[in-house]
């Protein structure tokens, strides 16, 4: 079983198709070029691997993936 930040960092590497070593929890994601069309794959694909929900909304204000792992937890410990 992967760690919530080697699962997040394993989804935005496959969404922007950067190799891992190049995203750390401080890499902004603007840095990686991320589009719009790719962040909500982002979220679908976070959503599915964790069974969680993400408030859509407040993953658009997300920074860094560091920001992404720290709302998936938040949904994590949430979650019934």
């Amino acid at each position: 079983m992967k760690t919530v930040e080697e699962g997040v960092t394993d989804i935005i590497r496959k969404a922007v198709m950067e190799d891992v070593s190049h995203i750390r929890p401080e890499t902004k994601l603007s840095e990686l070029g991320m589009d719009s069309l790719e962040q909500i794959e982002c979220v679908l694909s976070l959503e599915e691997a964790f069974k969680i929900e993400l408030n859509e909304a407040a993953m658009w204000k997300l920074r860094t993936v560091q920001e992404v792992i720290e709302a998936v937890n938040q949904a994590l410990a949430a979650a019934p």
